[in-house]
């Protein structure tokens, strides 16, 4: 089981034994690639103006309060579909509410901004548009990925060995066949946003509301976490406990087994067939007020991973935050890798809530 500092990223059990190799991941921003993709296609027509950016060093916050400025609006109304990592090279889109049509300066958000440490930092405008809603949050499908593992360090096998080769196909093949431990990832807790959410908690004390709004998602991920991470040393995090709640691919519904069906060991035959085929997906809980939807063995099992933990549960009940599901793994798509001296080069579609650096620290970890 995983142990947490606030300060430090608990180390999570691994689902296929642990990393073949070393290396670095981000050395510089180009290497790590983000294009998010849109689960519509913009109308043309409508109140919102949508843009499409590429930005390098900057997060996703500071392009919002630079659209912000440049529109003479208020943050809150710009829209943006998902958080994308400062140290990389990202494309995503956002959205401005304008109904009067007012044609601004877009192209001015493209300055040059050498204000972040000489870091490099820029804004490309790629596409203006309009539409009739603004984007919110987790509406996108899926974001594409193209990533650069550098300085590649394999133990005692050199880097271009055909058993290193060999070690790296097998993993990629399990990652691809039997899915991926859907972790939250290290970027999801910024800094200490956990610790602040225990003082939230036990102090009842006020805050910002965005601070707020990422203490309490660190709190979540990390009770998410947790009750992934003891399932996986268990061995279960793909197979079903009496009382699981299922949750289909590529969709938030969700569904658990009849106890009154007449052939439970056909039903069960048949949830281990959809579960190898990776159309349904077991769920672990993301807390908060209201009922799990677990019962019987998993729920046993979810309060034991989590017991330790009822001031962050007790204190999002109080928050208000409603409980939902996630999917406990996830399948990379189009997943295609090469070696080139000390680097590994990877590509691959991830579904909305899904960190690549989870799927890279099953291959490699990175120092």
């Amino acid at each position: 089981m995983s142990a947490s500092t606030d300060s430090t990223f608990p180390v999570y059990s691994y689902a296929y034994g642990g990393p073949v190799a070393t290396g670095k991941i981000k050395a510089i921003p180009e290497d790590f690639f983000v294009d998010e993709q849109l689960d519509f296609e913009p109308s043309g027509e409508g109140e919102h103006v949508f843009l499409h950016i590429e930005k390098r060093c900057l997060t996703t916050l500071a392009v919002r309060d630079k659209i912000a400025k440049l529109a003479a609006c208020k943050s809150m109304d710009v829209g943006y579909s998902g958080l994308k990592d400062k140290w990389a090279v990202t494309r995503q889109w956002f959205s401005v509410y304008l109904p009067g049509g007012d044609q601004l300066d877009w192209q001015s958000l493209c300055e040059q901004d050498d204000s972040d440490n000489g870091s490099g930092a820029y804004i490309k405008l790629l596409t203006v548009c309009r539409h009739s809603r603004k984007l919110r949050r987790g509406t996108h499908k899926a974001n594409a990925f193209k990533l650069v593992v550098s300085s590649l360090n394999a133990s005692s096998l050199a880097r271009c060995d055909v058993a290193f080769k060999d070690q790296l196909a097998q993993k990629i093949k399990a990652l691809c066949e039997q899915g991926v431990p859907n972790y939250f990832g290290e970027q999801r807790f910024g800094r200490n946003n956990l610790a602040k959410a225990r003082a939230l908690f036990s102090a009842n004390k006020r805050m910002p509301r965005e601070q707020r709004s990422l203490c309490l998602s660190a709190a979540r991920s990390y009770l998410f976490n947790q009750v992934l991470d003891a399932r996986i040393a268990a061995d279960n995090w793909s197979a079903y406990l009496d009382g699981d709640v299922l949750m289909l691919d590529g969709s938030r519904s969700r569904f658990v087994l009849d106890d009154n069906s007449v052939d439970k060991e056909q039903v069960a035959a048949d949830i281990d067939q959809r579960l190898a085929q990776s159309d349904i997906h077991i769920s672990g809980p993301m807390c908060g007020r209201g009922s799990s939807g677990v019962t019987s063995l998993a729920e046993q099992f979810e309060d034991l991973a989590i017991a330790d933990e009822l001031a962050l549960m007790e204190g999002l009940d109080r928050q208000g935050v409603d409980v939902a599901r996630r999917p406990l793994r996830f399948f990379p798509k189009q997943l295609d890798w090469h070696l080139d001296s000390e680097k590994c080069h990877l590509s691959f579609v991830l579904p909305t809530g899904s960190y690549a650096t989870v799927l890279i620290r099953e291959l490699v970890e990175c120092l």
